[in-house]
């Protein structure tokens, strides 16, 4: 059985990060100057594993990657990528299937959850998960085709621009109505193209271009002198130059034509944009849906991209209105080689997605970076002196400096991705009285926790009562802290509840049980005399993800009248895994990369993250690394202690902040602005930051305060500046970088609200974890050692891996927001030697 599926794209197509295909063939010549280039790819095996709830997972030997659409089932795909001279012209792949197999199976495909926002502690919101309905009750094969590519334009690993086509091969399709699933075992791919026009020669003559404006200037030299006295040929332009030589649509499209100038003249790979607000008390952060640019030292773009594509406006449903978006910049050429403008429909919208009344245009945006770009947003020219000393300094002196030979990394658990216990009581038959349920956790070390007890009354005279009762983070076995034994929480019925005549049902809100909206872990039902039973079973320690649950209810004369277990329940401590060294579905967490560096680990679930101080002594030692992986806000970045007790409310811990003034100013607790305490010198770690708007460099003090009061008075506008009226002056991730005494030498992180999987996926479905991890990845495995090429390769990776025009996933925002505040060409580890 064979079947033949033939696309052809007239353009250039670019995705990376996974290594482009070795091609042993020869190329072949066809008429009108086409050339052929040919790859066979051997399938393995699927596995299939038998889950809780009739689920089944399909595993594969050769890939970590998955076809993961929200609320379709997940399965497993290969990436392979073909590297085609740059301007390639009319694009066509052949994909011929080998054998198909057909096979039954036992239960239904594991559904893909949905990527859950990063927010901060002030807000609850869960994006709802719901199963494909329409997937799951379709006789039709899914995916309906064996492969999908496309083809776009950037730098491959060796900065070196080229057209790459890039297929996703699906060796697996599931028929869910009929319970089977088809396999092929080989794909032979051809991929044809017509060579590009020659390119103009050009000389090396810059490898580095600066733009600033002219009131920088001064302070900026000092490190365009340093770069070129180590052969890091650098140029430095002024954006009021460029606005009187170049033509654009607006600032922001000017400064990118004369970085397509720089590439086609100079043959420039970096880009360093200095410059951002023009203060941190009050500065206009957008003059337009597409920019920034009064307010602003150097404009920025903000992309148009709505999270919810269902109600893009609403004010009730969480959203970024747009988010700062400098890989605009990066992005200088589309498929076909041409000027990406970021505005395909031509509407003057740029980069839109579900924006009302007008054309989307993300699908046909390429987003590979065509140069390694950076942006240092200084305020004052004291800030520029700042960080130019620190990247001048940095660079000489850091080589071989034995404190460089370390990672920090700070998590916890990032969701409550609890499995619903589900567990039914037929409490029909049973006499009047008092009851008493038990339950207790025991680990997959057979390490057994404290007994959760509950005692109630059965009396079908009274109506019934239930309340939900979710107060883990008051267990008297936590009291000692982390790691701490496995822990229990029943929450579907409370102490002196009452199981009586009438039904009940409750579910409760967000704030009350996180994460119930994505699994309903917490319901509360009683219906036909059937209780079930709801709750919580987790191992507070690292890597405690497996355990068994016992419930057992005594009546009043101690006889067990049910018993029923849960066996290998899962949890996950998103953040902890994300940073750590394990492998999971195939992928490692950071650490699991970075061979030969330290690990200073502090998590919530070894005891060592409890707070700010700990986190402040930590950077205080010094490392070539950090990374903190959690929830954020320009002014805070915090995470949850495992298997989140109590709600968010009981299990924050926040790690660092910009600043402890509060909206009312009541909070006189010194230092006013922890970040900037902190001391570690010369000793700088590249900052890898995970979580919501730490990077959102737009805020200001007064626009940060409209974003409370605006709410209490009509007259003042909505900032959008997610600080919760508190004054902020400057972003988290750029306070760390701009701090004279200490902090980092980069920061990386969101603009906007970040993404991240809840539970097992959370490694390989995309968003935050994946980026962040990539990151390490590139640096500790592909050998990127270059700031802002490893930088630059981890949003190529992304953009390979992952199906960019799926409308819900968040893929196109999660590299859209994804900024770097750091010298491009900084070699991290420092210089050994002026070349």
């Amino acid at each position: 059985m064979k079947e033949i599926l033939s696309v052809m794209v007239v353009g250039i197509l670019v995705l990376s990060g996974l290594g482009a295909v070795g091609l042993s063939n020869e190329k072949e010549s066809f008429e009108n100057n086409f050339v052929s280039e040919y790859k066979t790819v051997e399938f393995s095996k699927i596995t299939i594993n038998e889950l809780e709830k009739e689920y089944i997972e399909l595993g594969f030997d050769q890939s970590n990657t998955y076809l993961m659409e929200p609320g379709k089932p997940i399965l497993p795909k290969i990436v392979k990528i073909f590297e085609l001279p740059f301007g390639a012209k009319n694009v066509m792949v052949e994909v011929e299937s080998g054998v198909i197999s057909e096979e039954s199976i036992s239960g239904q495909i594991k559904p893909s959850p949905r990527m859950q926002p990063l927010i901060s502690t002030h807000q609850t919101v869960v994006f709802s998960q719901e199963k494909d309905l329409e997937t799951y009750n379709s006789d039709e094969p899914y995916p309906s085709d064996w492969y999908s590519f496309s083809v776009r334009s950037g730098l491959n690993k060796e900065n070196k621009r080229v057209t790459k086509a890039i297929l996703h091969l699906y060796p697996v399709k599931y028929i869910p109505l009929e319970g089977k699933i088809l396999t092929v075992d080989s794909a032979e791919i051809k991929v044809k193209y017509e060579e590009p026009d020659p390119l103009p020669a050009t000389c090396k003559d810059y490898d580095l271009v600066i733009i600033t404006p002219n009131w920088f200037k001064k302070p900026v030299q000092e490190l365009v002198n340093h770069k070129n006295d180590y052969n890091v040929k650098t140029l430095l332009k002024t954006t009021e130059s460029i606005y009187k030589e170049f033509e654009g649509v607006d600032k922001p499209e000017k400064i990118k034509y004369f970085i397509k100038y720089a590439i086609e003249k100079h043959n420039i790979t970096y880009v360093l944009l200095i410059g951002g607000l023009k203060s941190q008390i009050y500065a206009k952060p957008r003059d337009h849906h597409n920019y920034g640019a009064r307010g602003w030292y150097v404009p920025v773009r903000y992309s148009n991209l709505y999270d919810n594509p269902k109600f893009p406006l609403d004010e009730d449903v969480l959203h970024d209105p747009g988010v700062i978006c400098d890989l605009y910049y990066a992005d200088v050429y589309d498929g076909e080689g041409k000027f990406s403008d970021w505005d395909p429909s031509g509407d003057k919208i740029f980069a839109n997605w579900n924006m009302p009344g007008y054309e989307k245009d993300d699908t046909d945006i390429d987003m590979v970076p065509d140069v390694c770009l950076g942006r240092l947003p200084c305020r004052s020219r004291r800030e520029v002196k700042t960080v130019v000393d620190k990247i001048i300094n940095y660079e000489k002196n850091t080589y071989g400096k034995k404190w460089f030979n370390k990672m920090t990394v700070v998590s916890g658990d990032g969701f409550l991705d609890q499995e619903d216990l589900n567990i039914k009581w037929d409490t029909s038959g049973l006499s009047k009285g008092y009851y008493t349920l038990r339950a207790q956790s025991i680990n997959d070390e057979g390490l057994e926790g404290p007994v959760d007890i509950i005692n109630f009354k059965i009396d079908r005279s009274k109506e019934t009562v239930l309340t939900f009762n979710h107060d883990d983070h008051l267990n008297p076995a936590l009291d000692d802290g982390y790691p701490a034994p496995p822990i229990a929480e029943i929450v579907s019925i409370s102490p002196g509840n009452i199981l009586g005549w009438s039904d009940y049902e409750y579910t409760p809100s967000e704030g009350e049980a996180y994460g119930n909206d994505f699994m309903p872990w917490a319901n509360l039902s009683f219906v036909d005399d059937v209780l079930t039973i709801r709750g919580k079973s987790y191992d507070p320690q690292p890597y405690g993800n497996v355990t068994n649950i016992h419930v057992w209810i005594k009546n009043d004369k101690g006889e067990i009248v049910f018993s029923d277990w849960r066996n290998n329940t899962e949890m996950y401590y998103e953040g902890e895994w994300t940073t750590g060294e394990k492998v999971l579905k195939g992928r490692g967490g950071a650490l699991y990369y970075m061979d030969g560096f330290e690990k200073d680990i502090l998590w919530a679930s070894n005891g060592r993250f409890t707070g700010r101080q700990d986190v402040k002594n930590a950077i205080n030692k010094g490392a070539g690394f950090l990374f903190m992986s959690g929830h954020g806000s320009p002014n805070v970045w915090a995470d949850h202690y495992p298997g989140v007790p109590g709600n968010r409310g009981g299990s924050s811990i926040t790690g660092l902040s910009v600043t402890r003034i509060t909206p009312f100013l009541f909070d006189t607790k010194r230092p006013f602005y922890p970040i900037d305490t902190l001391n570690n010198g010369n000793k700088l770690p590249v900052a890898v930051i995970g979580g919501c708007h730490n990077s959102q460099f737009n805020v200001s003090m007064v626009m940060a305060w409209y974003d409370l009061y605006g709410i209490l008075f009509d007259f003042l506008p909505k900032a959008n500046m997610w600080c919760y009226g508190t004054p902020v002056p400057e972003c988290f991730s750029w306070r760390l970088v701009r701090n004279p005494n200490g902090g980092s030498i980069a920061s990386i992180g969101n603009t906007g609200l970040g993404y991240g999987m809840p539970g097992k996926d959370l490694t390989t479905g995309g968003g935050d974890g994946w980026i962040t991890i990539e990151f390490f990845k590139q640096y500790g495995a592909e050998g990127h050692e270059i700031l802002g090429e490893a930088y630059a390769q981890t949003l190529t990776s992304y953009i390979d891996t992952f199906d960019m025009s799926d409308l819900e996933s968040g893929h196109a925002k999660s590299v859209q927001q994804w900024v770097l505040f750091g010298d491009p060409t900084l070699k991290i580890g420092g210089r050994e030697n002026p070349c």
